[in-house]
């Protein structure tokens, strides 16, 4: 019985940082979202400010 209780205290283990390692997956992911939005939003800005740019330098 000592392998089978061994077997599956590894299990429970297992599970547990499968499941830490879902949350911080799905963590990254949010970040990685948010901080792709951020770009977006900083590269319209900058085309923006280069067409300013261009129609003030005219």
């Amino acid at each position: 019985m000592d392998d089978l209780d061994g077997i599956s205290r590894e299990i429970e283990t297992l599970d547990r940082y499968a499941e830490r390692l879902r949350r911080q997956i799905e963590a990254a992911q949010r970040e990685l979202a948010r901080v792709t939005r951020k770009k977006q939003q900083l590269l319209a800005e900058v085309s923006k400010l280069k067409k300013a740019r261009k129609v003030m330098a005219v």
